[in-house]
């Protein structure tokens, strides 16, 4: 399988503060990178798709450039910022409409120029027809038209995107397949299996999350800093590896509530947990160094209540000097403080040795095919008749636990619904002992496995 062509990218920079996530959320027409007053909220690119007059391409948001950086991450936002412009075919400078140009916005205009590319001057926070006058002061920056916009209440979008898409290179059209090539009903059918698997990457700050998307890519795609929440946004990734396309979600680092303090850690935190919802698979790294923390129990405990498959990764193993007593002792770790993650498979790498480092696919391709696995109802119900066989349900005060009826309601969730007799006949004990023994038919590595109980409703008697 090749790799698929990208779509043109569309890059918007300026300095902090000018509503570059804004303009970048309007455009993707989603809520796809966090907005705050706050400077310097915005740090690793985010991209996005988009689509205008039915020409589709990808946008990305950078960080604010600033002048003379002194601080490292910032440094690096810088470098960043850099490389969004270099993959970009068309650049949306833009500057803030409501103040004077600064020395910051001069310098920036020099380095684009040098870039030799489409260059797309818009104006924000122009809210009203009184301010939208304001955009004629900035033709002497020399792009030509000035696009009086508001990212915040959508005033001249429409006319931004008319102007984007004319600098966009054509995308090369699919021929109609002939008769013979027109796929089987088997093949529309195969298609319709997910083309790309989302992978969350999450877990406490500082175990190594963006280091190991960085070391997967090659490349310092996010920033890392040793300074605990230096990621602040879900970042979506995409990856092709032997044949199959990845989404990795480089997340931020999931803290104790006590512990954050910060309006934006809010709003950091809130994307870690979404990213968690709409993955297929969630990479939960662990510090080796430490073993299974209360937090990373936590952690756990979110991905099992959404029902979202997981992989446990400890990371930092290059820091291990007696690795087979380590292995012993994280394993007994899990086994003392965690026994409900006895189902869930894990491994050990190193970011920086790149130890094990593409071994990670083979786990998260066996638990999403885990996760998308069907019981046909006929078979479930014959296994519940050996379940009952082997371990009779409980009695309480003469009457028998039953389940008349069970059915798999669906996947990611796994949904078992069980109909029964009394739900209250039901110990938590037996429901366990279903679980283990569905795992042990059936497999399920990773998933989590809900079993609903439902009382069969039976019409009164006239």
């Amino acid at each position: 399988m090749a790799k698929k062509k990208k779509l043109p990218l569309v890059a918007i920079v300026g300095r902090p503060n000018v509503g570059k996530s804004t303009l970048y959320n309007r455009l993707a027409g989603r809520q796809g990178a966090i907005v705050h007053f706050e400077e310097g909220i915005t740090r690793d690119r985010s991209y996005s798709q988009a689509e205008w007059e039915g020409r589709p391409f990808r946008v990305v948001d950078t960080g604010g450039i600033v002048e003379n950086p002194i601080d490292p991450v910032v440094k690096k936002m810088q470098d960043q910022i850099r490389k969004a412009i270099d993959e970009a075919h068309v650049i949306v400078f833009l500057i803030d409409g409501q103040q004077e140009l600064t020395r910051v916005d001069e310098q920036l205009r020099e380095e684009l120029f040098k870039y030799g590319k489409p260059i797309i001057l818009a104006v924000n926070k122009l809210d009203n027809p009184k301010l939208e006058q304001n955009r004629f002061d900035f033709y002497r920056l020399g792009f030509g038209e000035p696009f009086a916009i508001s990212s915040t209440h959508g005033l001249g979008i429409d006319a931004l995107l008319d102007e984007i898409v004319k600098y966009l290179p054509e995308s090369p059209k699919t021929p109609e397949p002939t008769a013979e090539e027109a796929p089987e009903e088997e093949e529309l059918e195969e298609a319709a299996e997910p083309a790309i698997t989302k992978v969350a990457v999450i877990g406490k700050p500082n175990v190594g999350k963006s280091s190991f998307v960085n070391a997967i890519l090659n490349e310092e795609r996010v920033i890392v800093d040793e300074i605990p929440g230096t990621t602040r946004d879900a970042v979506d990734i995409e990856f092709h590896w032997k044949g199959n396309d990845y989404l990795f979600i480089d997340t931020a680092g999931l803290r104790k509530k006590a512990g954050i303090k910060r309006y934006v850690e809010h709003f950091s935190v809130s994307r870690s947990l979404r990213a968690i919802r709409r993955a297929d698979v969630c990479l939960v790294m662990m510090d080796a160094t430490e073993g299974i923390t209360e937090q990373d129990k936590r952690i756990v405990d979110y991905v099992q209540e959404q029902g979202t498959a997981m992989v446990l990764v400890w990371t930092k193993w290059d820091l291990v000097e007696h690795k087979e007593a380590r292995l012993k002792a994280l394993k007994e770790d899990l086994d003392f403080k965690a026994p409900f993650l006895k189902w869930v498979p894990w491994m050990t790498i190193s970011n920086l040795t790149r130890l094990r480092l593409f071994k990670v696919f083979d786990y998260i391709d066996n638990v999403a095919a885990q996760s998308r696995k069907r019981i046909g109802t006929a078979e479930l119900n014959k296994f519940m008749e050996e379940i009952r066989a082997v371990h009779a349900p409980s009695v309480q005060k003469g009457k028998v636990a039953k389940i008349r009826y069970a059915t798999q309601a669906g996947i990611r969730p796994t949904t078992f619904i069980l109909f029964v007799n009394q739900k209250r006949l039901f110990h938590f004990s037996y429901m366990r002992f279903i679980e283990n023994r569905l795992r042990q038919q059936y497999g399920f590595e990773g998933v989590p496995i809900r079993l609903d109980l439902r009382e069969e409703q039976r019409e009164k008697k006239s």
